[in-house]
């Protein structure tokens, strides 16, 4: 059970610290909140009841976000961040990218940002439904909210260079179909 809670550590660590900081965590209160579920995960480990746990990607998020929002933290708004120099080309429009997604973020409630942080995380409706104690419904309604606020607060994507004439696409991108 221990190389199996490492290898499940390994694997979901970097995407507990990020699916915090969906939430509105700084990364290092982000990978705290990690580390502190993943603290509760390897008590579970010893006292035997890791193997109780149904879905533990849902379940080490849940923990992590708990201790997010109940930990007091002095927040920065986001328009009062101080301007860094950009080290390079493209720098500066990323940057401001990261800053407008935040602030979009945070206008969202907080169980439309769970819901679509889960979701982002590839958590299946029904244990998303499970760990916020709604309905699948109110899920799928949390998340067009969620999708709603984001479009009208978020500037449309560039437009992607359409495919070569032999059906190549040129962007790298290979996104996600039906969501």
């Amino acid at each position: 059970m221990r190389q199996d809670f490492l290898d499940f550590f390994d694997a979901e660590f970097h995407l507990v610290v990020r699916f915090v900081m969906r939430d509105g965590a700084g990364l290092h209160d982000a990978q705290d909140c990690a580390q502190h579920a993943f603290v509760q995960g390897w008590r579970t480990v010893q006292n035997g009841r890791w193997e109780q746990i149904t879905q533990p990607r849902a379940w080490i998020r849940t923990v992590a976000l708990r201790h997010h929002r109940t930990f007091d933290r002095r927040q920065v708004p986001v328009l009062q961040l101080p301007e860094a120099p950009a080290p390079g080309p493209g720098h500066a429009e990323i940057t401001g990218q990261a800053r407008d997604l935040v602030a979009a973020l945070r206008l969202l409630d907080q169980d439309a940002r769970t819901a679509l942080a889960f979701t982002l995380d590839d958590i299946p409706t029904p244990v998303i439904a499970a760990h916020l104690d709604v309905s699948e419904q109110r899920v799928w309604d949390l998340l067009k909210k969620a999708r709603r606020t984001l479009k009208k607060h978020l500037p449309a994507p560039p437009e992607r260079p359409a495919a070569l004439a032999d059906g190549t696409d040129t962007t790298g991108y290979e996104g996600r179909q039906g969501r």
